[in-house]
């Protein structure tokens, strides 16, 4: 099987991790950065990316 993945947010105004859509994570993040892939990229080997308002990461769904 593959694995799915999924995206997070961690709002500073919340204390937990939602999930999020690809949309809304490209949307943030070219608020902040110019170019976003970079950036995704950092997330894919595994780092949280953190802005003014939210820290973001990347899970992985499902898998076998």
């Amino acid at each position: 099987m593959y694995k799915l993945p999924c995206y997070e947010a961690k709002y500073f105004h919340k204390n937990y991790w939602e999930e999020i859509t690809d949309t809304e994570l490209m949307d943030d993040l070219y608020k902040i950065y110019n170019k976003i892939t970079p950036v995704i990229k950092e997330m894919i080997q595994g780092k949280e990316v953190k802005t003014s308002d939210a820290v973001y990461r990347l899970k992985w769904k499902g898998g076998g």
